[in-house]
């Protein structure tokens, strides 16, 4: 890292790289915990594409390793995607679960026999 510039970039890169592992709750303790635990999650898969492609650019280069800034570059980057998706299948369940108690909260009324809906008198006046 020589320039300003570089410095920034990785700075940010990291930042993001926090943003989309943060997980939401309904207090403090549920977002660290939730953010923690999802960091542990992705940490091994973005470790282990970090090293492999680092291994392919050694071998495309003719064996110079990359610096220490571009492979956390890389990192970052790997860890960005993995946290994204993952993300998603965590929203995406979450928001089946809600649709399924909502559905079972309101499951009252039969769908496949009308007739077994309970009905109200009507009351003329």
């Amino acid at each position: 890292m020589k320039t300003l510039r570089e410095k920034i970039t990785l700075t940010l890169t990291g930042l993001a790289w926090l943003v989309f592992h943060v997980r939401t709750g309904p207090d403090a303790a549920s977002i660290f915990s939730g953010t923690f635990i999802q960091i542990m999650t992705t940490t091994p898969y973005a470790l282990g594409f970090t090293y492999i492609l680092v291994i392919m650019i050694r071998y495309f280069t003719g064996g110079a390793t990359p610096p220490w800034d571009r492979i956390a570059r890389i990192f970052f980057t790997i860890g960005i995607l993995f946290a994204f998706f993952f993300a998603l299948y965590e929203y995406g369940d979450r928001a089946e679960k809600l649709r399924k108690q909502e559905e079972e909260e309101s499951s009252t009324v039969s769908r496949i026999c009308p007739d077994e809906n309970p009905k109200v008198k009507l009351y003329w006046a």
